[in-house]
């Protein structure tokens, strides 16, 4: 429940909808934010995971991508969905089964699914996620805004003036090189 899943849960409330949210450890700003939370610390075996699956009527995945998330949205989870839930993911591709959401989406085992990533990209023309009625694809630019080039364009000056100020320590917030981002 990171920076990405905290901005998506706030929209989501906004709408009147019940936030319901997972990650790893307890502790960690934004956990407010979600009407209730689980953690993977207090279920090791995945079943705060799945109830999350289990309660939404829309999962949105935006985990990074890493050894700790590969596959981490596959057959048990997509099986605990509502036949009616719909699966929406927009953080890294590797974090989906593939297989195991093409299986639920042309079975019906959810209503439907919405991807921005993919564990290939572009997505090949053979990939079996072409034939499902069932599924938006967008090509990996969820992200794209009208305000998207400025506002990145502003933080690269940001980042650029602090770099260059005397007595430049170091960036707040860096790439944890063992998570992956």
């Amino acid at each position: 429940f990171g920076d990405i899943g905290q901005a998506t849960a706030r929209l989501c409330k906004a709408f009147g909808m019940r936030v319901v949210a997972f990650r790893n450890k307890r502790g960690l700003p934004g956990d407010e934010i979600a009407d209730q939370m689980f953690y993977a610390e207090d279920q090791p075996d995945g079943t705060g995971k799945r109830e999350v699956f289990r309660q939404s009527d829309y999962v949105i995945c935006s985990l990074p991508g890493g050894a700790g998330t590969l596959r981490a949205c596959g057959q048990a989870e997509f099986a605990a969905m509502k036949p009616t839930g719909i699966f929406i993911s927009m953080g890294r591709g590797s974090c989906v089964d593939e297989d195991a959401l093409v299986e639920a989406l042309q079975t019906g085992k959810i209503g439907g699914a919405a991807l921005d990533v993919f564990d290939k990209e572009p997505l090949p023309a053979q990939s079996p996620l072409w034939e499902c009625q069932n599924l938006l694809l967008s090509p990996h630019n969820a992200d794209l805004t009208s305000s998207y080039m400025r506002l990145t364009w502003d933080l690269f000056l940001e980042k650029l003036k602090a770099f260059m100020s005397p007595g430049f320590s170091g960036f707040d917030q860096v790439v944890d090189k063992d998570k992956g981002y």
